[in-house]
């Protein structure tokens, strides 16, 4: 990995550790490492292409997106659960 990506990479970690609702926002109960994972992935394909490592705001939003997918299809449902399912930051829908 570049050290333009590391770098970056530290300096998110650290944005997120002194502003807390953006962790929330972006990492909220989504598994911390497999965001800095894929966030790192994304970084380094963006180094590699235009040798700038920084994300878009479109790029940090589809990296917050699919962890909300990802932490969803992990968790497992009571049968209540699967008839309406509530989903962060998009309200509940029906399994029907």
């Amino acid at each position: 990995m570049a050290p333009e990506v590391l770098i970056y990479i530290q300096s998110i970690k650290n944005y997120f550790e002194n502003n807390k609702e953006t962790k929330d926002y972006f990492i909220g109960q989504s598994d911390e490492e497999l965001f800095f994972k894929h966030l790192s992935e994304i970084s380094q394909k963006n180094y590699e292409k235009d040798n700038e490592p920084m994300l878009s705001q479109l790029q940090f939003e589809y990296l917050r997106k699919v962890l909300s997918v990802i932490q969803i299809s992990n968790k497992e449902y009571t049968q209540e659960e699967l008839l309406f399912v509530d989903v962060p930051n998009y309200g509940s829908f029906c399994l029907n």
